[in-house]
């Protein structure tokens, strides 16, 4: 009687742990959305950092609830790529990046394989005439910025050094060197541009420098400046490769 007992306990129990196994009747979601954000003044990509911000969307084929978003984080070269989506239909907008808010959401934008979709943005500013040079151990960078919007443009914040020992380089990026010689040397302007540059839509030359670089290193350079909205993201310059001689 009392193996009995014991058998049926083993039995309820390997039912139990079996139902917990049962098999999966949705597909692994493997939709595949791509494309790139275009810079709408320069026709090409919107020069950006990794994962700094994102492209926004919500799937309206899914009513059991209501739709919450999901980010596709952007990659430095302007472009994004996600092959783990579930198929359906989906509303997409460039979200929180350093360019004029996107109110014209791309809505009914279909996922089942692979599908391209590209986005044009409006920056805030363009970051003109990059330039760099070394002093010995100095590095100096220089630019112009333009305001081609000055109408509700947000006040200027800053201009910012950003120096990397990888082809990643950027407010984004994990890589980038962080001591207080580089961010000390930033530009602090926290005017509008009005009253930074007056009205003309170009800047005069801005020069961040001296920044300690060591003999021998290659490191991988570009300047970011930014508006105050909500996200204060940079708009950057091209980055560029600095070899030190030893």
């Amino acid at each position: 009687m009392k193996k009995l007992i014991i058998y049926s306990i083993l039995g309820v129990m390997l039912l139990s742990v079996t139902s917990c196994y049962k098999a999966d009747n949705w597909d692994a979601p493997s939709a595949r959305i791509h494309g790139r954000v275009i810079d709408s003044y320069t026709g090409e990509n919107l020069l950006s950092s990794q994962n700094d911000w994102s492209i926004r969307i919500w799937e309206r084929s899914w009513t059991a609830s209501e739709p919450t978003n999901q980010n596709l984080p952007v990659k430095q070269d302007g472009s994004y790529n996600n092959s783990k989506l579930f198929a359906g239909t989906y509303d997409m907008l460039p979200y929180g990046g350093p360019f004029w808010p996107v109110t014209d959401t791309v809505k009914n934008v279909t996922l089942n394989g692979t599908t391209e979709q590209e986005f044009t943005v409006t920056p805030y500013l363009q970051l003109l005439d990059f330039e760099t040079h070394l002093e010995g151990t100095n590095l100096f960078m220089s630019c112009r910025l333009k305001a081609p919007i000055r109408t509700g443009l947000p006040n200027l914040v800053e201009i910012k050094p950003f120096l990397s020992l990888t082809t990643f380089c950027g407010a984004g990026a994990n890589s980038n060197i962080d001591i207080g010689e580089y961010s000390n040397k930033r530009i602090q302007i926290n005017k509008s541009w009005q009253d930074e540059v007056g009205d003309s839509e170009t800047s005069n030359v801005y020069t961040i420098g001296p920044l300690p670089v060591k003999a021998g290193y290659t490191y991988y350079v570009r300047l970011g400046a930014n508006v105050n909205d909500a996200n204060r993201k940079y708009n950057y310059t091209e980055i560029v490769r600095v070899d030190v001689p030893r």
